[in-house]
């Protein structure tokens, strides 16, 4: 964690902050993993900025929270793995698209105000989840079947044999192409459901935050950041005097 930190200090202050344009990890437990578009990867810490190209992993046991500048918020759970393959806004537009490979997370895409556009995408190994202002939880099995429960708004779920819309209190499961859409929600997103209670009082509470300080994100990854450094120093100091 802190040599992936301190190597993002090592960046020069305009890469710094063409890497912290858009997210960061929020929060996090256990062994998670970044890799950093076109490096290797590492293990994760608090405050550790994301932009396009990067992708996580979480490992047994292990969960992780994404916020992006826009609110939009991610909480990855144990066992799963997610790529950011464009993240990109503008005053006109928002694209936003994932690549979730394996398990199981939950998504609260940010709603935006005026006339912004937004074309908010998650791909699975087999469907295409196409979002509008939504909160859903997605689990994805080791053979690729993916799960989708829809807390709020409307998903537009796609396989390869067509698409259907799923509305709130809905689940969509996709196999071998075939979308098939129910009215309720199964035991497993039920317990999602629950989760997504849990959490939802506090990202509508960062979202405020957001609204509030334009460099909220920034300020985060600035005080993890110096938490790090800080370690280090002690650390060094304490061996000094041995």
């Amino acid at each position: 964690m802190r040599a992936l930190i301190l190597a993002f200090l090592l960046l020069s202050p305009a890469a710094r902050a063409a890497a912290a344009e858009t997210g960061c990890i929020y929060d996090l437990k256990g062994a998670v993993e970044v890799a950093k578009a076109g490096q290797p990867g590492g293990r994760a810490g608090k405050g550790v900025p994301l932009s396009e190209g990067d992708s996580l992993k979480t490992g047994p046991g292990a969960w992780c929270e994404i916020l992006f500048r826009d609110g939009t918020f991610i909480k990855l759970e144990e066992n799963s793995e997610t790529a950011l393959v464009a993240l990109k806004t503008s005053k006109e537009e928002r694209t936003f698209s994932f690549s979730f490979l394996k398990g199981k997370a939950l998504w609260m895409a940010a709603r935006l105000k005026g006339t912004i556009s937004s074309k908010f995408q998650v791909r699975t190994p087999s469907a295409v989840c196409a979002v509008r202002g939504t909160d859903f939880s997605i689990a994805v099995s080791s053979a690729g079947e993916t799960s989708v429960g829809l807390f709020e708004g409307k998903v537009a779920v796609s396989g390869s044999a067509g698409e259907k819309e799923l509305l709130a209190g809905g689940e969509a499961f996709v196999s071998s192409g075939e979308v098939a859409v129910q009215a309720r929600l199964s035991r497993l997103m039920e317990k999602e459901k629950k989760r997504y209670g849990r959490v939802k009082g506090r990202v509508e509470a960062l979202r405020k935050r957001l609204e509030e300080r334009d460099g909220y994100i920034d300020e985060y990854i600035n005080r993890q950041r110096k938490k790090v450094a800080d370690f280090d120093a002690r650390r060094k100091e304490r061996v000094g005097k041995r």
